[in-house]
């Protein structure tokens, strides 16, 4: 009979370094974390398990910002500014995005996620940031609710690292998990699913063009009719900066009973992995067949990694929950705003939007970004505290960027009080915030302007 363990001999960690603030992730949370804390005076190490910056923006690839304004008939209100405006100059400077579009009730901002990689590297070594890359979270030490300590992997072996603060932007909240936060896995168990992302090359922008986003759907329902299995048939399909490419968010992946994997357990992310594959070159047949200015078009890409939207929700002082979502609560420890739309990619061909009313948005508190039971991390991301529901419109792309600058500059304000997040004065950190061009509230002057 075989063990069902081994044990592993005691030894000796090498402590590579002991950076004031030590920020784990570097997709869209993770990126403005460490440009905030490291302009504000703090050292800084990122850590970063692919062998470049963005995340879900790069290694996903996302077709489109989301998060980025609220919306009315008129107008496009932007809800996001501070880091992300640099960001998103940044890439307009290398043609990497291209205009607003509209759909629905919401808005996006289509970029190229190859140009995001480049201009993160840019953001970070402009502003002296410690970026270590193929490396991973092992384990976590605390002591007295403190971590003291992070282990890391990568190819030169196990390594140390000994921060004053931490912010966790794993999107999995894998250091908050490891040091011993409570977290929920979505809802009972059950989140919300996976999608394998791609671009497609070769497209006859023209013909794509005529088509709005509600025909696009019912040409993919009336395929389904005829019988082909396709799992998704409101999909989102967004224009690349590069002509004659278009990004494509329309897989959905499921496990064999229906129900999505839990895309924290090793075999059931691989096996998604799989299955997301297979559904692109199925979604590319039925286009090139059924989707005018496909004919000719072809998959040139698939994201390093499937979609994530949902796994971990760490529990913080506060949940943010969807009935303040959808009121357009405004908290007064609010650091960041939002006006995405509840998002539900569950059971069935279609996604469930919940809408706020036009023009409106709601803050995210500070309370969201401080694990119970931790004194000296911060989590930021789609790891936040916040209910199934609540999580499906808070994790978007756009929102995360001002989640991380919130954590980055508060992470340096708590390095006065012994790392301490619970004893930042919020007031103090709104004001930076705001002076930095971070939106925490909409001015009627603000709700006059137009994009």
């Amino acid at each position: 009979m075989m063990a069902n363990t081994v044990r592993e001999p005691a030894r000796d960690i090498p402590v590579i370094a002991e950076p004031d603030v030590l920020v784990a992730g570097g997709g869209a949370a993770g990126i403005a974390a460490a440009v905030a804390a490291s302009q504000a005076g703090a050292s800084v190490m990122l850590l970063e398990r692919w062998g470049f910056l963005g995340g879900t923006l790069s290694a996903v690839t996302l077709g489109g910002f989301c998060g980025v304004w609220t919306v009315t008939p008129e107008r496009l209100i932007p809800v996001v500014g501070g880091l992300f405006n640099e960001f998103a100059d940044r890439l307009k400077q290398r043609d990497g995005i291209t205009a607003p579009r509209r759909w629905m009730k919401v808005a996006s901002l289509p970029y190229d996620p190859t140009l995001v990689k480049l201009v993160s590297d840019e953001m970070l070594e402009a502003r002296g940031v410690d970026v270590l890359f193929h490396t991973w979270v092992a384990d976590v030490l605390t002591e007295d609710g403190r971590v003291d300590s992070v282990l890391l992997e990568n190819k030169g072996g196990r390594f140390a690292v000994r921060p004053r603060v931490v912010i966790d932007c794993t999107g999995d909240g894998d250091v908050a998990a490891r040091a011993g936060a409570p977290y929920e896995l979505g809802s009972g168990g059950i989140t919300q699913f996976g999608s394998s992302m791609f671009r497609m090359a070769n497209v006859d922008m023209q013909q794509f063009g005529t088509l709005s986003r509600d025909e696009i759907s019912q040409r993919l329902e009336t395929v389904v009719n005829e019988g082909t299995p396709l799992p998704r048939t409101m999909v989102a399909l967004y224009p690349h900066p590069i002509n004659g490419v278009v990004h494509l968010n329309a897989t959905k992946v499921a496990r064999n009973d229906g129900r999505p994997f839990d895309l924290t357990d090793p075999r059931e992310l691989s096996e998604a992995e799989r299955v997301g594959r297979r559904q692109v070159f199925l979604y590319e047949s039925v286009l090139r067949k059924h989707m005018p200015g496909f004919k000719d078009a072809r998959v040139v890409d698939i994201g390093a990694q499937i979609g994530i939207r949902e796994s971990r929700l760490i529990r913080g002082d506060h949940a943010l929950t969807a009935d303040e979502v959808l009121a357009g609560v405004k908290p007064e420890d609010g650091i960041a705003c939002s006006a995405w739309p509840v998002e539900l990619h569950g059971h069935g061909l279609k996604t469930v939007w919940k809408f706020l009313e036009d023009g409106e948005y709601y803050g995210i508190p500070y309370r969201a970004m401080t694990p119970v039971g931790l004194r000296n991390v911060l989590v930021a991301g789609r790891c936040i505290s916040a209910t199934h529901e609540a999580q499906a419109s808070v994790r978007v792309s756009a929102t995360a960027f001002a989640m991380g600058e919130a954590a980055g500059l508060a992470s340096v304000i708590a390095l006065q009080h012994g790392g301490d997040v619970r004893k930042v004065d919020v007031r103090s950190l709104q004001a930076r915030l705001r002076s930095q061009g971070a939106i925490l509230e909409l001015a009627e002057k603000q709700r006059e302007s137009t994009i």
